[in-house]
């Protein structure tokens, strides 16, 4: 049975932001990233184990984008749902707070 995927008002917020921010200089560029960012989030409707832990959240997962871009989730197993937390730019230095 395959989970539900829920993405949370501040991920939205976080994809949001990135994709104006590149759009100012390559509008493809950020269709093309908020296309491939919302089709691997959805992907984790079917195995959503299969990306590792955050070493000091281990309730959370964490999955790359291209270089840079991390998607961080929590998968909700009573509910069967895979909850999409933070839309983060590595570019930025360390990992987001939860």
């Amino acid at each position: 049975m395959d989970f539900k995927v829920v993405f949370t008002e501040t991920f939205c917020c976080n994809l949001e932001d990135i994709l104006e921010h590149i759009a100012a200089h390559d509008p493809m560029a950020a269709t093309k990233l908020g296309d491939r960012v919302i089709d691997m989030c959805e992907a984790l409707s079917f195995f959503p184990e299969r990306y590792p832990r955050v070493r000091r959240r281990p309730n959370i997962r964490r999955l790359v984008v291209g270089k840079y871009y991390k998607v961080f989730y929590r998968i909700k197993q009573g509910n069967r749902a895979v909850e999409i937390l933070r839309l983060w730019d590595g570019r930025r230095g360390s990992n987001p707070h939860f």
